[in-house]
């Protein structure tokens, strides 16, 4: 297949995983005009959200496990539509059950969507080629967040949030067409058991791996999720320059996904490691110049400059990890990843509010600085029983 076809693959899933952020994140900013309309209140419209990540995260490894017989490109594609059907069909909803049920449906589609397209790339594309491919591919969610949200959230809040909703479905058709006309459907698939997809989840390596990403994403996210407390009550900025200020702090999240290309190119484990001390670093430093209101600013934003740097190294490493343990289980080690992110999401929110409750939000940089420590010493184990295995597999060579 051509260059120009393979871009043009990598252009429609990062198309594809702009309208899947999308999908999951712009409720955020409507979740008022929603609770008004359901007639709930504000705090059970947010189960809108943490349902959504929790069926992301719980439900896209079995559904991907259970589906792997069937071609990709045909379940890719098929998901990918019924996720679009039921986003439009949720601008209908007119009860919460009915519209939480749509959320939790559309999730674990997503999930599937997105773990299966960079199963693809990552075995289509070439070596030199496939970790910027799948950067660009998950950095679809970090264009979501600086663009697909603040204009959905605008459509929403100018017309209804229903529109906001099906204005996501049907922009997300243009991907779809793109994707059923060129996805290739020549690769061959080893179908593997679902009970031995599943046991990877035994598997020490695999599991160390997948704590990579967990405790690197939560370093994150321990401050992203109160950033807006952060800004305004501890760096004490205005509270109207926020929303330039988050605009900011996105764009500077997509420069982390060209990041992250490179990182995932190479040796990755010791650039993983690289990037874990400096996000240490970023994360003391912020927490010991938070009366320094301008420093610790750049200091935030340096924060959001890595911010995804390490997601397309952690997911090829889990990737060829599983694969190298149970050969043909690509689809199911691509889903590992998704749901490492939301546990690291939901156990950095967690802390967070654990931290706020017990000594406030200006010592949230701590807690982050203690999880990418982790993370930093979980890469270093990881690396460490590569080099022990790379040493055990040349050992039989050199005897022959």
């Amino acid at each position: 297949m051509s260059r120009k076809i393979e871009n043009l693959l990598v252009f429609a899933f990062t198309f594809a995983a702009f309208i899947l952020g999308t999908t999951e994140y712009v409720i955020v900013g409507l979740l008022q005009d929603i609770s008004t309309s359901l007639n709930v209140s504000l705090a059970a419209s947010g189960i809108l959200v943490s349902g959504f990540a929790i069926a992301y995260a719980m439900g896209t490894p079995f559904v991907v496990a259970w589906l792997g017989h069937i071609p990709r490109h045909m379940t890719i594609a098929a998901a990918y539509a019924a996720v679009l059907i039921l986003t439009a069909v949720t601008s209908m909803a007119a009860s919460f059950p009915v519209m939480l049920t749509l959320r939790i449906s559309t999730a674990i589609l997503c999930g599937l969507t997105l773990s299966l397209a960079i199963a693809m790339l990552s075995e289509f594309m070439s070596a030199a080629r496939r970790a910027a491919a799948v950067a660009w591919v998950i950095g679809g969610f970090s264009i979501a967040n600086v663009l697909g949200v603040p204009l959905g959230t605008l459509i929403g809040r100018a017309t209804s949030w229903q529109a906001s909703f099906l204005w996501t479905a049907i922009v997300g058709i243009i991907p779809l067409i793109i994707m059923m006309a060129i996805m290739p459907k020549s690769l061959t698939r080893s179908v593997v058991p679902v009970a031995q997809q599943l046991a990877l989840f035994k598997n020490r390596r695999i599991v160390l791996a997948f704590m990579i990403p967990v405790l690197g994403v939560g370093s994150v996210f321990i401050i992203y999720t109160y950033i807006t407390p952060f800004l305004e009550d501890v760096l004490g900025f205005p509270q109207q320059w926020t929303s330039s200020l988050l605009l900011v702090y996105g764009a500077l999240t997509i420069f982390s996904n060209w990041l992250g290309a490179k990182v995932a190119q190479g040796n990755s484990r010791v650039k993983l490691k690289i990037i874990f001390l400096i996000q240490t670093a970023l994360m003391a430093a912020l927490a010991l110049t938070v009366q320094l209101s301008w420093t610790a600013l750049v200091l935030l934003m340096l924060v959001a400059c890595f911010s995804y740097a390490i997601s397309a190294a952690a997911q090829l490493y889990l990737i060829d990890l599983s694969d190298n343990a149970a050969p043909g289980s690509k689809d199911f080690a691509a889903s590992l990843m998704p749901v490492a992110s939301n546990l690291g999401i939901a156990g950095g929110s967690f802390l967070g509010s654990f931290v706020i409750d017990i000594v406030g939000v200006a010592y949230l940089p701590w807690a982050g600085a203690l999880f990418a420590a982790g993370a930093f010493a979980v890469t270093a184990r990881c690396y460490q029983l590569d080099q022990l295995e790379a040493k055990h597999s040349m050992q039989p060579a050199q005897s022959a």
